[in-house]
């Protein structure tokens, strides 16, 4: 069976602040050394899906110094392989990389997307992690006779409330999709079928709808194409049960990143293969007089002060004194000694002097922007 990945690398409902003011979502660090994209690209290829695309629209420099040629995923193939699809430029004096919508992004890169060899395609969005079993939804989405698979969930790991934004999905008792509403308000998610944005359609069959979309100037993908055809499409639901993350907003974020520090989750989460980019780092050095309690300590990393509950990135130096509790440190970052930090993101590149206190809370981290200095 041959099946067309596409992975949307940003969200326009994600408020991330400074974390992608200069990168795209997708490529955020995640769990220390991975980023999002690794768990989404990673995804498909453990379910023997070699034919990845990813959709970028801007600020992504990073995402495609990241993947690379695709190497670290068994990417580089004759036929299919991993494509980063950037905007080009046009001649209509319009901005560059700004699309106005998922269906205009699908409807610029068209000409890869035929290319392709699959005769199914996956959309899958980058707010959301999962391990989700494709070609199981392939399968149910042949067997329903289906024209679109939309994947739904009941439950965020523990999280009380849908988050703004996400699509409230609702099927009748056949499955069917009937309604379709966008989450304006926290709210509670209990009962509630929220989409995890991940949908299967035949490749034909989306051809002809951005088509058809662009024509009539529509350009968002669940307003403009899920939302308008449930009375003319056979729409299927697909419920996932398995462990999700979603970050559409800082402390998401965060809390996302925090789940990887408890045992349970992990053995989850890297059931399957995570693939990223290597790097040649050397192991992480612990100071005498240290103290490391529930971390995540990457590579390249000097280690002198106290780390509790907190993740950190590659080559990162904490100075004797220091104290870090509750807060992600990405790479390269330097904490000299005597700082406090809690429920705090450094950017990377980030340098705190010393005797500085930086302290947020669980629902409004502080975040401090790549290449500052406090």
């Amino acid at each position: 069976m041959n099946i067309l990945g596409i992975i949307f690398s940003y969200s326009d409902r994600e408020n991330l602040r400074e974390l992608t003011k200069r990168r795209t979502l997708a490529s955020l660090p995640m769990a220390g050394k991975f980023r999002i994209i690794d768990f989404v690209v990673s995804n498909f290829v453990n379910d023997g899906i070699y034919d990845v695309s990813v959709i970028a629209r801007n600020n992504y420099h990073s995402l495609m110094d990241h993947l690379g040629s695709g190497k670290e995923w068994d990417l580089i193939r004759k036929r299919g392989g991993l494509r980063v699809l950037t905007p080009y430029a046009r001649s209509d004096n319009e901005k560059v990389g700004l699309y106005r919508g998922t269906i205009e992004a699908l409807a610029s890169n068209m000409h890869s997307i035929r290319r392709s060899m699959g005769e199914y395609v996956i959309l899958s969005g980058s707010s959301i992690l999962y391990s989700m079993d494709f070609n199981d939804l392939v399968e149910k989405h042949i067997q329903s006779n289906a024209d679109i698979t939309a994947v739904y969930t009941r439950d965020l790991n523990g999280f009380p409330t849908v988050p703004m934004g996400v699509s409230i999905l609702r099927f009748n008792d056949h499955n069917r999709l009937y309604d379709m509403t966008i989450n304006m308000e926290d709210m509670s998610q209990h009962g509630i079928t929220w989409s995890t944005e991940v949908f299967v359609i035949r490749k034909s069959l989306l051809e002809s709808l951005v088509a058809d979309a662009i024509a009539y100037g529509r350009y968002d993908f669940l307003e403009d194409i899920l939302k308008r055809s449930v009375n003319n499409l056979n729409i299927q639901g697909y419920e996932y049960k398995g462990h999700l993350l979603e970050f559409s907003s800082v402390a998401g974020y965060m809390q996302a990143n925090m789940n990887f520090l408890n045992r349970e989750f992990r053995g989850k989460a890297f059931k399957r293969p995570i693939y990223t980019k290597s790097k040649d780092s050397v192991p992480a050095r612990y100071y005498e007089g240290c103290q490391v309690k529930n971390s995540i300590i990457s590579d390249g990393c000097r280690i002198e002060g106290t780390i509790e509950n907190s993740i950190i990135s590659r080559d990162v130096r904490i100075g004797k004194g220091a104290v870090v509790k509750n807060s992600i440190i990405m790479q390269n970052t330097e904490i000299m000694k005597d700082v406090l930090l809690d429920h705090v993101i450094l950017d990377k590149d980030v340098i705190v002097r010393e005797n500085r206190r930086l302290s947020g809370h669980v629902t409004y981290p502080v975040v401090v922007e790549k290449a500052s200095i406090v």
